[in-house]
């Protein structure tokens, strides 16, 4: 496993000297191999307004980057204006509205590579789109309840006021309380809502609707947006995404692959497009435990093109990243993550220099590129080119369309990000869901007339939402850094939140959030 790329010598001896300490980790990681479990990270893939993140082992609290890897004993809080996403191997995903808060409780890889999950909406309102596979497990807690999905499923968790609500759109989920000895254990299903209720004779109540919530169709926008870069698929992914599919479809969606004779697949983001794009030239330096500083970068697709493969630059194409066989399962262990992966830079090219020694040991965020936004439209080749001489061909986008349910986009983030099998190069998709009906799953939207079970007919009327309490963040000041150009939405509906009521100005045009 190749974990730094070759530099060249115009790069510079103190930049060699930086970066030796990482070779050495690289040969320590690649002799062990995989004795010993390797560390996973989850993606933040989309942050709007305020979010921080806490640090593990209550080491303090920073701001939220986007395509920040975070670990095991993390918590993710939103503020008044805060939306964000965490992003799972496997495609499977969580989204925080204002004042919500998300732990990372448990990220384990057991010695079959099973990855198994644990998190808990400590409060607020909070949706999750998890796969169901035999490769990946996911238990999320809620209040005393614990959910874990039976089929692909996409379901809202309501926290305002605990207990939580569980709201079931599309497939199915287990919600479990207690044990066998003192609890329940109740399958949910599109459609139905599920309540933890101590006075009743179940210890919950169960109905066939779900409330409507005003930022249902906040999530739903964002599913749609999935669906659109699903149907931009190519078959560049099939060879190299292995059990770590997340971030290819934003590559799909965000620039041009191109099978160059001789060499393999490269792909050059539309962004590069512009005469004065850098890959290490918008984004922060974040620090990650047993490797220290690595590279976050401010662009919506940063994620993949910066822990495997390497960026090369040819005169006359430009910048482009290529692919390599750790993409699939490099990790994110000591060592299996790059610092610079830049292979052939442009002449007379100058390397940003890695963080310096922090004796505080606070390893605060260290922006690049703090300006506006760099152009990041979408924009895709048809017409061969050349790359050092050889031809370069355009792949074809993949001929897709998502099913939707009754016009609803649910769950569309399933189809795509997945893991790829190693060996047939197919997707895995996970168990999709045996029920018919609407993803929106809203009240009478339901073809099938499901039998009536548990406790109670009807959910009782919400009560007024108090604000919610959790522990505090406090939040250290850190260098202003930079964020990704504006994602575009419609305005934000209503906040959840009816106490305070936060204000959602939709942003400006190449304004930037944080």
């Amino acid at each position: 496993m190749a974990c730094l790329p070759s530099f060249p010598q115009a790069a510079g001896r103190s930049l060699r000297l930086v970066l030796s300490s990482f070779v050495l980790l690289c040969a320590v990681v690649a002799a062990r191999g995989y004795d010993t479990s390797p560390n996973r990270a989850t993606r933040l893939s989309y942050i709007q307004g305020s979010v921080t993140v806490d640090r593990a082992n209550d080491a303090g609290s920073e701001p939220g980057q986007l395509n920040m890897p975070l670990v095991q004993g993390q918590l993710i809080n939103t503020g008044e204006d805060g939306q964000a996403e965490v992003e799972f191997e496997d495609g499977s995903l969580v989204r925080l509205t204002p004042y919500s808060s998300l732990s990372l409780d448990s990220l384990t890889a057991d010695s079959d590579g099973n990855l198994h999950t644990q998190i808990s909406v400590v409060s607020g309102l909070v949706y999750a789109e998890l796969r169901a596979t035999p490769k990946s497990s996911y238990r999320l807690l809620a209040s005393g309840s614990a959910i874990s999905p039976v089929e692909n499923a996409t379901f809202r968790v309501n926290m305002d006021q605990p207990p939580a609500v569980i709201s079931v759109f599309s497939g199915a989920v287990y919600v479990e309380m207690g044990d066998s000895q003192k609890g329940y254990r109740r399958e949910v299903r599109p459609g139905e809502s599920l309540r933890e209720d101590a006075s009743s004779a179940s210890g919950y109540f169960l109905t066939q609707l779900i409330p409507e919530n005003s930022w249902d169709a906040w999530n739903e926008e964002r599913d749609q947006r999935a669906a659109e870069q699903a149907t931009t698929k190519t078959s560049a992914r099939d060879s190299y995404a292995g059990e770590e599919g997340y971030g290819w479809s934003d590559l799909d969606a965000n620039g041009t692959w191109y099978e160059v004779s001789g060499m393999g697949p490269v792909w050059q983001p539309s962004a590069a497009l512009e005469a004065t794009f850098d890959p290490y030239g918008y984004g922060s330096w974040v620090w990650y435990p047993a490797t220290g500083y690595i590279w976050a970068s401010g662009y919506a697709w940063g994620w993949t093109p910066f822990r495997c493969g390497k960026w090369s630059y040819w005169h006359g194409f430009g910048w482009g990243w290529m692919p390599s066989a750790g993409c699939g399962h490099c990790g994110w262990g000591a060592g299996n993550v790059f610092a610079v992966n830049i292979g052939h830079p442009p002449l007379g090219y100058h390397f940003h220099p890695l963080p310096g020694h922090d004796p505080s040991g606070l390893h605060p965020i260290v922006a690049v590129g703090t300006g506006r936004a760099p152009a990041n439209q979408p924009q895709q080749f048809e017409g061969s080119r050349t790359i050092a001489g050889r031809t370069a061909t355009p792949l074809p986008q993949v001929i897709t369309s998502y099913a939707s349910h009754s016009g609803s986009t649910v769950g569309a983030p399933l189809l795509r990000d997945f893991p790829i099998d190693a060996a047939s190069h197919r997707p895995i998709t996970g168990v999709v869901s045996t029920y018919q009906g609407s993803g929106r799953a809203y009240p009478g939207s339901i073809s099938r007339n499901p039998p009536a079970y548990g406790q109670g007919s009807s959910m009782v009327a919400r009560p007024p939402v108090m604000q919610p309490t959790y522990r505090p963040v406090p939040v250290t000041s850190y260098p202003v850094h930079p964020v990704p150009p504006a994602v575009h939405l419609s305005a934000p509906p209503a906040p959840h939140m009816a106490s305070p009521p936060p204000s959602h100005a939709a942003p400006s045009a190449g304004s930037r959030t944080r």
